[in-house]
């Protein structure tokens, strides 16, 4: 797993001065899986499945170089149940009042977890929280605050539409949003130090703030990491001395093969809402004894499917299905078809993404109410624009 995380690094940082055109059709995906020769063209590929909404390709992609997770015996089990499920939400938003930094982690192919962060952001800036620190977003766009939502050079993994909208979520909210990501040049260990020296700065700058931070993968880690030493979240502890909240969803989510899945997950996966794990005696799960590296275990329940599209694509209450019309598709299958805001440029970051590949796919789109342009294309470059409105 090392390995891999390390190839992930290196990939990020070339992304940072190079982005192709993000969004590919399923085919192209899976002929450059089969191609592709870099022992981390599995998670490459789940990002892209990700990126026009193929949500269980991605997980079945990523899920073929994930681990095993060893399983666990009954006093282990025992233990876990001895913790009762809280609304996730409802206890995050309660403890944000006494934090000044939170920090929040994503697996880079699961855009459920850009969608929960996005659920956090009204209450967390209700609670004084001013500052958003971003780590897939790189420092060439400086005009994203000052514009309002992402465009298609804010970032590599911003270019994903639930990353997207979370940006414009936290814009519209009030939040300054600010990229902390290092130098592309540096290994592991400089990587997570120069992170943090950045998330530094801009607290230095506003010592009075309060701050979210959103992260990839181990970067939440609080304690010590193989190669890097120290990761980002313990760096930052270091040399501002807070200690962050550290709230790890990656551990408790689905995975396509159930062997890939956490045995702690798999002990509650009946529950239906995003939830965290209470002890009678006011401790709250974070591991076994000893796991010390992050504060809280965050579960998510198993994706349900509505029209095609996960069923977590509705958890704010604003967006609505939107079935496009077959006789607009009036090009050869397989389609593309993103959807823009009517008053965001041609390079905005779509508010969502699919892929129809036949007559029968009846996929919808998941938009808030709003007027919109969608863009569909085809693999033969044929491409057509229409006007909608989504009340």
């Amino acid at each position: 797993m090392m390995v891999s995380l390390l190839t992930l690094v290196i990939f990020s940082f070339l992304l940072l001065k190079e982005q192709p055109e993000p969004y590919l059709f399923s085919n192209q995906i899976h002929e450059n899986l089969v191609n592709d020769t870099v022992n981390f063209k599995y998670e490459k590929a789940a990002w892209d499945y990700s990126f026009i909404g193929e949500y269980q390709k991605a997980l079945w992609s990523y899920d073929q170089s994930a681990r095993e997770y060893p399983g666990l015996t009954r006093e282990q089990e025992l233990y876990f149940l001895s913790f009762k499920p809280v609304n996730a939400e409802q206890y995050i938003l309660k403890r944000a009042e006494n934090e000044q930094v939170i920090i929040i982690n994503e697996a880079h192919h699961q855009p459920m977890h850009r969608v929960f962060a996005t659920s956090l952001l009204q209450g967390l800036y209700d609670r004084g929280y001013r500052y958003l620190g971003m780590e897939a977003l790189n420092y060439f766009d400086t005009l994203l605050n000052k514009r309002g939502y992402p465009i298609d050079d804010s970032g590599y993994y911003s270019n994903e539409p639930q990353y997207g909208n979370l940006i414009r979520k936290a814009l519209a909210i009030g939040y300054q949003i600010f990229p902390y990501e290092a130098d592309f040049t540096v290994n592991g260990k400089e990587r997570e130090i120069q992170q943090a020296h950045n998330i530094q700065k801009v607290i230095n700058a506003h010592p009075d703030g309060k701050f979210l931070i959103y992260c990839g993968f181990a970067h939440i880690n609080e304690n010590e990491v193989a190669v890097w030493e120290k990761a980002m979240a313990g760096r930052l502890t270091e040399y501002t001395g807070i200690n962050p909240f550290t709230v790890n969803q990656v551990i408790l989510t689905e995975h396509f093969l159930s062997n890939k899945e956490n045995p702690f997950f798999t002990l509650v996966d009946t529950l239906q809402h995003s939830s965290l794990f209470i002890h009678e005696d006011g401790s709250i799960f974070h591991g076994l004894d000893g796991d010390n590296r992050f504060d809280v275990r965050l579960y998510h329940p198993r994706t349900h499917y509505i029209n095609g599209r996960p069923d977590w694509l509705l958890l704010d209450g604003s967006r609505h299905y939107y079935l496009v019309d077959q006789n607009e598709i009036t090009i050869e299958y397989p389609v593309l078809i993103r959807a823009f805001l009517e008053n965001e440029s041609n390079n905005a970051v779509p508010v969502d993404v699919i892929e129809i590949k036949d007559i029968a796919d009846q996929k919808a789109l998941v938009l808030p109410k709003g007027n919109y342009r969608l863009v569909m294309n085809n693999t033969k470059g044929m491409i057509k624009e229409w006007m909608i409105t989504v009340e």
